[in-house]
């Protein structure tokens, strides 16, 4: 007898240990917004609330919502938890508002990269979208940008966490300035320059640019002109008098 009664003793005690183990595990995915592993789905279904479950653990529950109002959180606690316990939080929930930029597309390949025409949106912006409805965009459309409001900042800034985009005109009223088309379209890696004759006097370079538009990049260049004097000894000499062995050796005649 005492016997059986410590093996139920020790069973009993192994229950509760793996009944442990399994509720931290499934408390920690819980928390981090995952569903259950060590639990079984109610089998009366789901709610008619949008899709709400229940799961029962060994000695725990779990209710993820899944509500038409967009409350959709997991809760997590014992089998005396019922779904009215949350209904203050649930009835009281407002789904977040998506943030709406007004744009015009500049560049659609891979991705697209448009212009900003709101006050508080204004310059270039690259924007990360799927595109499941296979939406064709096009440059000088006229778009809407419902994002989650998060704007990466660095040039152009990013926008990713795009939910859709709708096409509100084919060609916006709002045109787009030079330096926009440039950036977008332009590369310094398409423009090559040769030196196609040098001499004493001058230099004459060949800059082909295959850029779509004309690209536009400026510089200063400077000429030097190498003299030499033997006896330059750094005082009372102009600089052209100057060893070929020093700094000071070259004069800049400006272009």
């Amino acid at each position: 007898m005492k016997r059986i009664a410590k093996i139920i003793g020790i069973i009993f005690v192994l229950f509760i240990i793996i009944g442990l183990v399994f509720f931290c595990i499934d408390y920690t995915r819980v928390k981090q917004g995952e569903k259950p592993i060590f639990c079984i789905a109610n089998p009366a279904g789901a709610y008619l609330d949008g899709g709400t479950v229940e799961y029962f653990g060994l000695g725990y529950k779990v209710i993820d919502f899944h509500q038409l109002s967009g409350y959709d959180k997991i809760k997590i606690g014992t089998w005396l938890m019922q779904y009215e316990d949350f209904a203050e939080e649930y009835e009281n929930y407002v789904e977040p508002l998506e943030a709406v930029m007004r744009a015009v597309v500049v560049r659609a390949d891979n991705g697209l990269m448009v212009m900003g025409i709101e006050e508080n949106h204004t310059g270039l912006y690259s924007v990360g979208y799927k595109n499941p409805e296979n939406l064709e965009f096009k440059p000088e459309q006229e778009i809407l940008i419902y994002f989650d409001g998060g704007i990466l900042e660095s040039y152009p800034a990013q926008i990713s966490h795009v939910t859709r985009i709708e096409v509100v005109k084919e060609k916006s009223d709002v045109a787009i300035p030079e330096e926009e088309w440039k950036f977008c379209y332009n590369s310094r890696e398409k423009v090559s320059v040769v030196i196609s004759k040098l001499t004493n006097t001058g230099i004459a370079l060949e800059i082909t640019d295959d850029n779509e538009k004309p690209y536009s990049y400026s510089n200063e260049y400077t000429l030097y002109q190498k003299v030499k004097n033997e006896d330059y000894t750094g005082m009372n000499y102009e600089i052209k008098e100057a060893t070929g062995n020093t700094t000071s050796a070259y004069t800049r005649n400006r272009q």
